[in-house]
């Protein structure tokens, strides 16, 4: 069965961006980008900087340095080798 697409509409940023996705990839993306409005938030709440785009350059370097980053992932399956065992103990 071939998937579904539609159209969804994602804020970032105070801007609606428009976009085509499969049906069951919605959720990700809304995911993404939540997750690009929180380090947003983080670096806009931290740091002042005189042009917006300097806030997002710091948020896509940040977000491709976990993408690169094994120990990033290495932490994931960490958290969730804790969160197995925390449930096997109960």
């Amino acid at each position: 069965m071939p998937s579904q697409k539609f159209d969804i509409h994602i804020n970032i940023a105070n801007k609606m961006y428009p976009i085509t996705v499969d049906r069951n990839s919605e959720e990700i993306y809304r995911n993404a980008a939540k997750l690009i409005q929180r380090r947003l938030d983080t670096y806009t709440a931290a740091f002042h900087a005189e042009d917006k785009q300097d806030y997002y350059a710091m948020v896509m370097l940040d977000l491709a340095v976990n993408l690169v980053s094994d120990k990033d992932i290495e932490d994931r399956l960490q958290h969730l080798v804790d969160k197995l065992d925390k449930t096997l103990q109960l």
